[in-house]
């Protein structure tokens, strides 16, 4: 037996010597069970609520220091205000920049989404192995590299002295200044998300019976009717699993606004990073924190209650 297929028999043991100890494990769990249901797969999400936990915590945290006093010495004293508060809700240029986020995170999710469908539909339909390779490469080479590496490479490309500037020139056209507006940004952050919205549409195309749309052409219905009335309404949950993703990631992102907004198109975590950075001024970046991650959550929360939670929550039905 050579070396290789000795580590691939001892991998095999110790995986299924992990498995039987899960089993045995679960044997011996004093679980109560209801019926034929087993309570023991609630065990299995504590890790996941010790997580959740911290984050709790975290917030607590960031809700305390947002009471506390600001001090250009100490950074803070132990007297409570809601200073940091009001001056949030008196200063429009706060306002202005968390309209911006939102403004700019819902047309970066409309982006993605609209094209991520296409681009799904492609990888999930198509014949052509070679050509499904490609579109798979496509997907999954971004995440090789980190998202200020590919803000970088905008700005390569859309530089005053850049391969877009320079296509221009060569045409005879004047060359215009893309970095430093909403448009470097929203296309950063559509490059940037658009492999999100895609894994997360993907697996719900995938999961449509091809026969649906046959019984669609068969019944009158050409491609675009049936991508309309069949396509797009069963694979609502992946559909809003990527908007959920997307919107929520993009409102916290950082490096993309700061790279190609030129310090005129900051979001709300731009002000975060100089208020603490700058200023060491953690009550004020304590209240920029919460009402981001509120909002955040509104948003989120009212997807959930006009359609649901997609692919990122499972519907047990009780018979």
């Amino acid at each position: 037996m050579s070396r290789i297929d000795t580590y691939r028999h001892t991998w095999t043991r110790f995986k299924w010597s992990v498995i039987d100890a899960i089993i045995a494990i679960k044997g011996r769990v004093p679980i109560e069970t209801k019926g034929d249901s087993n309570r023991f797969g609630y065990v299995l999400i504590i890790p996941g609520v010790l997580v959740i936990s911290f984050l709790a915590v975290g917030m607590a945290l960031l809700a305390w220091y947002s009471f506390l006093t600001y001090d250009t010495v100490q950074i803070f004293t132990y007297e409570y205000t809601i200073a940091n508060w009001e001056r949030l809700l008196e200063t429009s240029a706060f306002h202005r920049v968390f309209f911006r986020t939102i403004l700019y995170s819902t047309l970066v999710t409309i982006c993605c989404v609209a094209l991520a469908i296409p681009y799904s539909y492609l990888v999930v339909r198509t014949n052509q192995p070679l050509f499904r390779y490609v579109l798979l490469f496509g997907l999954f080479v971004p995440f090789f590299s980190g998202v200020i590496i590919r803000a970088y490479g905008w700005l390569i490309l859309l530089g005053r002295n850049g391969a877009f500037n320079w296509l221009l020139e060569n045409a005879g056209f004047e060359p215009v200044n893309i970095i430093g507006t909403s448009t470097a940004v929203i296309l950063g952050l559509v490059q940037y998300m658009l492999p999100f919205a895609v894994l997360m549409i993907t697996p719900a195309i995938a999961g449509i019976d091809r026969n649906l749309e046959r019984a669609a052409k068969n019944a009158g219905a050409n491609q675009f009717q049936t991508f309309r009335h069949v396509i797009l309404p069963l694979a609502r949950p992946g559909i809003t699993a990527a908007a959920i993703v997307v919107f929520t990631i993009t409102m916290a992102n950082y490096s993309i606004p700061d790279l190609l907004g030129g310090g005129t198109n900051d979001f709300v975590a731009n002000f975060i990073y100089r208020t603490v950075f700058g200023t060491l001024n953690y009550p004020f970046a304590s209240v920029l924190s919460i009402v981001l991650v509120i909002v955040a959550s509104i948003v989120v929360l009212g997807v959930f209650r006009r359609y649901g939670t997609g692919t990122l929550g499972v519907e047990v039905s009780e018979e």
